[in-house]
Order: structure tokens, then C-alpha cells, then sequence
């Protein structure tokens, strides 16, 4: 991987990181490229993300629960030939939840299945199960939303 990448991938669980080299050097068997293009954010930082999330064309999540947030996920970007599709599918096969199939499609999103010890530093890169569809509504963090953007208002230069 790329300077760059290995700079963002400081920031994440180790296990995300090994998985991410792994499906890197599994792509690049196959002459396809990828680079870490975002990894580990604060609150304030996603809540920015938030506000800016018209001029995004992929969706983005309410601060407070982004996976980003906890080191648990990377947005990659493909380097000259290869597809989503491919990307995805060994993102699949390394253990990773691939956010194309979601169903607000996320292709650059990759993510660390739930239930993943990121507490390893030597993962398993076998294929881990889906998460359930049975999971808990995710909280109203909109008072966190606010807090952070007021926070991103009244701090930045």
C-alpha cells in the first residue's frame, strides 16, 4: 500500500488494518489498486461530514454512529482499472462488510463485521458471518449532532 494509506491506517483496529492489506495485496494479484482515501474520524470531523452530506455523493452517517468514529471502517478508491464489484467482493472474502450492499449503496465503505475482536492485532482472515438484520435501532444522536457542529463552528480558524 501507499504512504498515504499506511499514514490512515495507523488510526484504525488492527485487525481492520491487516484485513485492508489483505484484500490490498489480494487486488493487486490481480492488477487492481486500491488506496485509503479516509479512516479513523473524530466526532467533530464526521459531524462536518454531516452538514456537507448534500454535496456528497455517498451517504453519510449521523455522528455518534459512524463506525468511522470507533477505527472500525475505511472509505477506499480504486486506482486505475478495476470495479466496485470486484473491490467488494474480496473485501467480502477478507472478513470485511462491504458497503456496496447496503441499501443506501456505499461502495467506497468497507467495514469490520459486527462481533470482529479488534482487540487482535492477528487476525483471522477467514470470512466472518453477516451481521443480523435483527439489530437495535441505532439511538437519536441529534443533540450530538448539534453539539459537534457548534463545537465545528465555533473552532475552526
Amino acid at each position: 500500500m501507499d504512504a498515504q494509506s499506511e499514514q490512515l491506517l495507523q488510526g484504525v483496529s488492527p485487525d481492520l488494518a491487516a484485513r485492508v492489506r489483505a484484500l490490498a495485496a489480494t487486488l493487486a494479484a490481480r492488477n487492481i489498486t486500491i488506496r485509503v482515501k479516509s479512516a479513523k474520524r473524530s466526532t467533530v470531523q464526521q459531524a462536518a461530514l454531516y452538514a456537507n452530506r448534500a454535496n456528497n455523493p455517498y451517504p453519510v452517517a449521523v455522528p455518534g454512529t459512524s463506525l468511522h468514529e470507533q477505527g472500525r471502517a475505511v472509505d477506499l478508491a480504486i486506482v486505475g482499472r478495476g470495479t466496485w464489484a470486484e473491490v467488494g467482493s474480496a473485501g467480502e472474502a477478507v472478513g470485511l462488510r462491504w458497503g456496496g450492499r447496503f441499501s443506501k449503496p456505499d461502495p467506497v465503505h468497507f467495514e469490520l463485521q459486527a462481533g470482529t475482536n479488534t482487540a487482535t492485532s492477528t487476525p483471522s482472515l477467514a470470512a466472518t458471518p453477516t451481521p443480523s438484520s435483527t439489530a437495535a435501532p441505532a439511538p437519536n444522536y441529534g443533540w450530538l449532532v448539534l453539539g459537534a457542529l457548534v463545537a465545528a463552528v465555533l473552532f475552526v480558524d
